[in-house]
């Protein structure tokens, strides 16, 4: 059974909040092209954002009780349109724009805590996140393909603007989020945020996410560029990282039926090293062929880990204060992965990408261990 139609139009708000992740190949792309930035830059441009998703994720996990959600999201992506509308027309000062970037972050990442809060207070969150996953590989599925195929010359100013006028559409969605703050709600709350987070099996939860993410998204943001140089045309880029991202919402799906069933850190491990495996082929395909398939076993271990990972956090605290603080995560993680490799790439060399990925998979998989070995001992403790 599908969840209800609230937490599909929650799930496009939070879609909406994460649109530099979703399309990042793309921003590279435009960024180097068309905007003057070189690839360590563009790279970078992930590293600033990350400034203020890890701000206000911060903020959030340590009130998230507390919180008005409607309230919280809407102010969020109102400073979040600003921004990327500044963005759009201040983007050869790059200063400004990692400015506007770091706070664009701050207000995307206020709205998708609201988001990742009202998932965790419903009794099949695995379920609302593996929706999640599976829309925003759809909806970048679709753009990844149509907009290097059917808008090659796409600038940095309508790039940007375009970010804006989505943020602005999805706007009515808030309205969905719970009205009442998790404290006056009712919601099961197992300790306050400081405790929660603390915790060991919290801890490692989140070092999880962070490096997941840091390895997933230290590749993607790359990606492209890989292309590029493998010898790939525009069109063949766009069709292979399109159909790759469409491919990742099986793997978003496949968690509502794998659950538990193998044990906490099994699936995540076999995701982790089908993920190696994959950004192995990526960094050695020579053909379109190759890259598709590798791209999208990359898209598909990507989609299911995440999750996966998501309903952990959820499940150790239903007020969401773990879950949101998996935005800092998120956040770090998605700001150290490009960051690492762009210290290490060059115009003609990316295997800096390989070799920071597969340094965040091993420390991803240790963390993951540590923190089913702690839920399992809290479960046998009850």
């Amino acid at each position: 059974m599908l969840p209800r139609p609230a937490i599909w139009g929650l799930a496009l708000l939070g879609c909406s909040c994460v649109i530099p992740i979703l399309i990042g190949p793309v921003i590279t792309g435009v960024l180097v092209d068309y905007g003057g930035f070189s690839p360590a830059e563009a790279g970078l441009t992930s590293g600033w954002g990350a400034i203020g998703s890890v701000t206000v994720a911060l903020i959030c996990a340590l009130t998230m009780h507390r919180l008005r959600l409607p309230r919280l999201a809407l102010i969020g992506l109102s400073l979040a349109v600003v921004c990327n509308a500044g963005a759009a027309f201040m983007y050869e000062h790059h200063g400004v724009f990692y400015t506007l970037r770091a706070l664009n972050a701050l207000g995307e990442g206020a709205a998708y805590a609201g988001v990742m809060s009202a998932f965790a207070r419903e009794k099949g969150s695995e379920r609302c996140y593996g929706l999640f996953m599976m829309l925003q590989f759809g909806i970048a599925g679709v753009f990844l393909w149509g907009l290097p195929t059917y808008l090659p010359d796409l600038d940095v100013r309508r790039l940007y603007l375009s970010f804006a006028a989505v943020q602005l559409a999805a706007m009515p969605f808030v309205a969905l989020l719970p009205k009442d703050p998790a404290d006056v709600a009712g919601i099961s709350i197992r300790g306050s945020e400081w405790r929660l987070l603390l915790a060991v099996p919290a801890l490692a939860g989140l070092a999880a996410l962070c490096f997941s993410e840091a390895s997933n998204i230290g590749t993607d943001v790359y990606l492209e560029r890989i292309a590029v140089l493998a010898g790939l045309s525009d069109s063949e880029i766009g069709s292979s990282l399109g159909i790759a991202s469409v491919l990742g919402v099986p793997g978003a799906f496949a968690i509502l039926f794998v659950g538990s069933r193998f044990g906490h850190a099994l699936p995540v491990l076999v995701g982790f090293a089908v993920g190696a495996a994959s950004l192995w082929g990526i960094m050695e395909a020579e053909s379109y062929m190759v890259f598709l398939l590798c791209v999208s076993i990359h898209s598909v271990t990507w989609a299911f880990v995440t999750p996966y990972i998501q309903s952990v956090l959820a499940d150790l605290d239903p007020g969401g204060a773990v879950v949101t603080a998996g935005g800092i995560a998120s956040g770090a993680g998605a700001g150290l992965g490009p960051a690492a490799a762009a210290t290490l790439v060059t115009e003609n060399d990316y295997s800096g990408v390989f070799l920071t990925s597969m340094a965040a998979y091993g420390i991803a998989a240790t963390a993951i261990v540590i923190a089913a070995q702690g839920i399992a001992r809290a479960s046998v403790g009850k």
